[in-house]
């Protein structure tokens, strides 16, 4: 049998390949473990530099990107028209980085400044020399006068831009109603601060690239973060040009007359709209008189004599104590008793004639005697309710930031205290408030609050303070007593008139009483009225002269101003005249020749 052939043997010899060593795990914990601690020393230097970052480290960027605050366009004060009272427009402000100017430039560097900036020459020496990295050379400067100082090009100085308030029509024209901001743009008198908060608008954010020093920003570089959110405007019942010429013939008056200050209010009676609101005042040490930052027509109060008179005469007519047409007999004098067995002695300015008179002739003749007598009926609790009722005694609603509350006391505390308020003394208003009670009887016996924004037109609540009847008959005897009474100057052609004059003492500063040491008196002269046509009442004015030398009446002084600040009114605001009346047949007066001619009807309203 034959097998299968065996396969030769050879010589070749095979590879031995070795063992794949195995990996050492301690080795590869201890690499990981390194790992793992650096990642976590660097892990942790991030969040401390975001937490707490090291001054150090962030001083060279921190003056190379700067996150700037982009201020709010402040909103516009316009009047009802739309045009403007104050309003920002951008300015120039020169900043300087002490620390790049060389001390001994400090002196040429003042020499070239000094002419263009208002800082005082030493105020600039300490502002360059100090080891501040900032400081103000000043703010707020014309763009004009800013390029010429860049054009000097000062080490360190740098020009940033900022916005000023600006009044378009100057420093008269309601700047005491409208306000005023300081530097910082902030609000800080009348409704510029009143409403600060809806002006200023709200503030955004930019980040920059500059340069080491911060003069001079990269192009470029520069990415806006937040917008700025502007303002809201402010429109105001006020009407500009009524505003404008209320003052210079206030102005005027005041000058003419010797007087102190003046104040004028003209509103829309129906709506409480205030029209103007005029503030003059005389510089004690010039004489100058101009018109005033100072919102006096809220915020300074005085006795106002007998333009209350239609007040006490609302409350006795209301209270049916008496009637316009009823025969009262008055006395020449009353005599009160006070203590020690003293007598208070009142009388009128003017002899009586007649055997009586009625409630129309006593406010058309402005008898104190008569106006007394009818006080008596109505009391003590009657006529101060009456007052009360009228907005005497607080402030209105008008809401300004120093506005007076007045001063009003209760009648019953001494038996001079009734006769006295019932003829304007022995109590102390504001010309708002007084126009606030006129406006009440133009408006038939209801009270609407005194209004300066128009959003806030048609807002307020009226309310009834005497019935449509006793306010008809109080404005029938106003009419009277200007077309044949004391206000006759304050008539005017076209209109319908009513009102009544007002000659107040005031407490002499000399502490005297009403007799002032040198034996005279501080008198104010005012006017209150309303003015209609054949739709009704549709002006309302009070014009208050304080101190006036010379005549002191407020049918001589006061009156002539109403007249001429109402007959520009109704033509700005195109009321049109009554029909069938020419504002009475009595030349009247004009303000700046009133207080040289001879007084045809006067009142002397001492109380």
């Amino acid at each position: 049998m034959t097998g299968r052939a065996r396969r030769p043997a050879t010589n070749r010899s095979r590879t031995v390949v070795p063992a794949r060593p195995m990996v050492n795990r301690h080795r590869v914990y201890v690499v990981a473990l390194c790992f793992a601690m650096v990642f976590g020393l660097f892990g942790y230097r991030l969040v401390d530099l975001q937490v707490t970052p090291d001054p150090a480290l962030a001083a060279g960027i921190g003056h190379r990107v700067r996150t700037v605050e982009l201020a709010a366009p402040r909103g516009e004060i316009v009047d009802r028209q739309g045009r403007i009272f104050a309003l920002s427009l951008p300015a120039s402000t020169v900043v300087v980085d002490p620390r790049l100017v060389a001390a001994e430039r400090v002196p040429h560097l003042v020499a070239q400044l000094e002419p263009l900036v208002s800082t005082a020459p030493e105020v600039l020496t300490r502002r360059l020399t100090s080891d501040a990295h900032f400081a103000y050379i000043d703010r707020q400067l014309d763009p004009d006068v800013g390029a010429q100082i860049y054009d000097l090009d000062l080490p360190g100085l740098r020009l940033e831009e900022e916005a000023r308030r600006e009044h378009p029509n100057g420093s008269c024209s309601g700047v005491a109603v409208v306000g005023r901001v300081d530097i910082d743009h902030i609000g800080i008198s009348g409704l510029e601060e009143s409403y600060n908060e809806s002006l200023t608008g709200v503030s955004g954010q930019s980040v920059r690239e500059a340069s080491a020093d911060g003069s001079i920003t990269i192009p470029g570089g520069e990415q806006v973060v937040k917008p700025a959110r502007p303002g809201t405007d402010l429109r105001l019942t006020l009407d500009r040009n009524v505003q404008y010429q209320a003052e210079q013939i206030l102005a005027d008056a005041v000058d003419g007359s010797g007087g102190s200050l003046g104040i004028v209010i003209v509103t829309l009676p129906s709506t409480g709209e205030i029209i103007a609101a005029a503030n003059v005042l005389r510089d004690p040490e010039t004489g100058v008189v101009s018109c005033t930052t100072t919102n006096l027509s809220a915020i300074w109060s005085y006795e106002p004599g007998s333009i209350v008179k239609p007040l006490t005469m609302s409350g006795v007519l209301e209270a049916d104590l008496t009637t316009p047409d009823e025969a009262i007999v008055l006395p020449d004098v009353i005599e009160i008793p006070i203590e020690d067995g003293q007598v208070k002695r009142y009388d009128d300015w003017f002899a009586h004639d007649q055997s009586t008179y009625t409630p129309t002739e006593i406010i058309t003749k402005s008898s104190n005697i008569g106006t007394m007598t009818l006080a008596g009926r109505l009391g003590p609790d009657g006529l101060y309710q009456t007052l009360v009722d009228f907005g005497l005694g607080s402030r209105t609603a008008l809401g300004f930031k120093g506005e007076a509350n007045g001063i009003l006391d209760s009648l019953d505390s001494n038996v001079l205290a009734l006769p006295t308020v019932s003829v304007g003394q022995g109590v102390a208003v504001t010309a708002v408030q007084m126009i606030q009670a006129y406006n009440t009887i133009a408006n038939g016996g209801m009270h609407v609050d005194p209004i300066l924004v128009m959003d806030d037109v048609g807002d307020g609540v009226a309310r009834r303070v005497i019935s449509e009847t006793t306010a008809d008959a109080v404005y029938d005897m106003m009419m009277s007593a200007v077309q044949e009474g004391t206000g006759g100057r304050a008539q005017l052609p076209g209109y319908r008139v009513a009102g009544k004059t007002g000659t107040a003492w005031q407490p002499c500063e000399d502490g005297a009483g009403y007799v002032c040491a040198d034996g005279g008196r501080h008198y104010t002269a005012s006017f209150a009225g309303i003015i209609s046509n054949d739709l009704g009442p549709q002006l309302s004015v009070i014009v208050i002269v304080d101190d006036p030398q010379g005549s002191t009446g407020g049918g001589s002084v006061a009156a002539p101003v109403f007249a001429d600040i109402a007959g520009y009114a109704v033509r700005q605001l195109r009321i049109p005249p009554a029909s069938g009346t020419d504002g009475g047949d009595r030349v009247r007066a004009t303000a700046a020749s009133a207080v040289v001619e001879d007084e045809t009807v006067e009142e002397d309203d001492e109380a």
